[in-house]
């Protein structure tokens, strides 16, 4: 048996399904900091330096979920299969 479900959610929607935090206000602070610092005139490489953390912090984060999705699977695939031999071993054994 195939079942196949299509969901609509909003990013909102689907933060709140996983139970992740609001990190709206924090994203707020760091990009109104960000641009405090700009136009007080922020070096260059400073800049390069906390756009490179931003990013390498989401891919890592994203490695992360992505990690945890894969066990999950990973987990239930394992319960299936050991589900099929368990019944599949009860039923040779009624023959």
């Amino acid at each position: 048996m195939k079942v196949s479900v299509d969901v609509d959610l909003t990013p909102e929607e689907l933060r709140r399904l996983f139970g992740l935090p609001d990190l709206t206000p924090i994203q707020s602070l760091v990009v109104d900091r960000i641009t405090r610092q700009v136009e007080k005139g922020m070096d260059s490489n400073l800049l390069a330096g906390i756009t490179r953390s931003i990013i390498s912090g989401g891919v890592q984060s994203w490695e992360a979920y992505q990690n945890l999705l894969s066990g999950i699977l990973t987990a239930g695939a394992k319960t299936t299969e050991s589900k099929k031999r368990g019944s599949g071993a009860a039923d040779s054994s009624t023959s």
